[in-house]
C-alpha cells in the first residue's frame, strides 16, 4: 500500500490518478480544509495528519510500505517553506523507517540549481537562491544523509523540470486566461525543459518499483520548448487566436512572479542516461501536452473566469 503526502496538490493529484490506473491501493495524508475530490474519485483513503505530529503520521503509515512525499508550499505562496522540507521530511523518514517501509520517493525540482545557469548537468553544483529553493535543497540534503546511514527505506529523489498541464495554476491557467483575453504577454527567456505531471507521476512510480540504490537522484523532463512555442501550441490545440508578445517596459504578463523567474532562467537538461536505470520514458511531448490541456479546458471552460 502507498502513503501519499501532498496528494491533493497539482502534481500530487496526477500521481493519485496514475497510481489508481496502475491498480495500486493508496492512502493520502491531508491537512484540515484540503479539497479531497481528487482522492475520493480515485479510491484513495484520506487520513488527516500533520507533518509535525509523529502520532498522526504513525497512524497514517500503518499498513503502507511506500511513501510518496510531495508536501511543499508552492513558490508563490506566503506559507513558510522550511518546516515541511526539513522537520516534516525528517518526521516522515523516521516514521517510514520505524514502519519498515520499502521505499521513500521524494519530489524535488530543477530549481535547486538556482537560476544562475541555464543548462543543467548532473555534476552542476546546487546554487539555491530563494527561500523556496533553499528549502527544497535542504530536504534533499536530509534525505541523502539519511540514505547514507540506513538502507531502508530506499530513498529516491525525483528532480522535475517546470511542470505544465491540466490543473496547473502557475503557468497553464494564466496562459489560458491570456489566450481567452486575446493577448499573451511572456517574459524574455530561451528554450527550457518542461515536464508533464503525468510523466512526473510515472517517474515517481518507477522510482518506487525499481532497484536503484538508496539516495539516487533522477532529473526528469517531458520535452524542451520556449514559452512562445508552448503558447502557440496551446492556440493551435484550442483553435484560438491571440497575439503572443514578449514582455516590454509598458506591458506585463499575468504570470506569478516566481513563474516569470523560471521562464527567464530557462533551466534545461539533456536526456538523462539514468532514465534507463529508472525505467522512465516520457509519454508527453509539446503537442501531446497542449492537446491534453485543451481537452481539460473544453471540459472546464470556467477556469478562465476563476480568481
Amino acid at each position: 500500500m502507498n502513503l501519499l503526502v501532498g496528494g491533493t496538490g497539482f502534481i500530487g493529484g496526477h500521481l493519485v490518478e496514475y497510481l489508481f490506473q496502475q491498480g495500486e491501493i493508496s492512502k493520502g495524508v491531508f491537512r484540515k480544509g484540503s479539497h479531497l475530490k481528487i482522492m475520493d474519485t480515485n479510491g484513495v483513503q484520506g487520513i488527516e495528519a500533520d507533518l509535525s505530529d509523529h502520532h498522526s503520521l504513525h497512524e497514517a503509515m500503518e499498513g503502507a510500505d511506500v511513501v510518496y512525499n510531495l508536501a511543499s508550499p508552492m513558490p508563490d505562496s506566503d506559507t513558510g517553506f522550511m518546516a515541511p522540507n526539513s522537520e516534516g521530511v525528517l518526521n516522515l523518514l523516521e516514521v517510514a523507517s520505524e514502519a519498515k517501509a520499502r521505499a521513500f520517493v521524494h519530489l524535488s525540482t530543477l530549481d535547486v540549481f538556482g537560476f544562475s545557469e541555464r543548462n543543467i548537468a548532473g555534476n552542476t553544483p546546487l546554487r539555491p537562491r530563494t527561500e523556496y529553493q533553499r528549502a527544497k535543497a535542504e530536504s534533499e540534503r536530509l534525505l541523502i544523509e539519511f540514505s547514507k546511514r540506513s538502507a531502508a527505506p530506499r530513498v529516491v529523489i525525483i528532480r522535475a523540470a517546470k511542470a505544465v498541464g491540466s490543473r496547473d495554476e502557475s503557468l497553464t491557467l494564466p496562459l489560458l486566461k491570456m489566450i481567452h483575453g486575446g493577448r499573451v504577454v511572456l517574459p524574455p527567456g530561451g528554450r527550457m525543459s518542461f515536464s508533464h505531471p503525468k510523466d512526473v507521476a510515472q517517474a515517481m512510480y518507477k522510482g518506487a518499483l525499481g532497484s536503484s540504490k538508496t539516495g539516487s537522484i533522477f532529473m526528469v523532463k517531458s520535452f524542451d520548448s520556449t514559452s512562445e512555442e508552448l503558447a502557440s501550441g496551446l492556440l493551435t490545440s484550442l483553435g484560438s487566436t491571440a497575439d503572443v508578445k514578449k514582455q516590454g517596459m509598458f506591458s506585463g504578463s499575468q504570470l506569478p512572479r516566481y513563474t516569470e523567474e523560471q521562464l527567464r532562467a530557462s533551466l534545461s537538461i539533456g536526456d538523462q542516461p539514468t532514465w534507463g536505470e529508472l525505467g522512465y520514458a516520457p509519454q508527453f511531448d509539446l503537442k501531446g501536452t497542449c492537446e491534453e490541456i485543451a481537452t481539460w479546458y473544453r471540459k472546464e471552460p470556467w477556469i478562465t473566469e476563476s480568481a
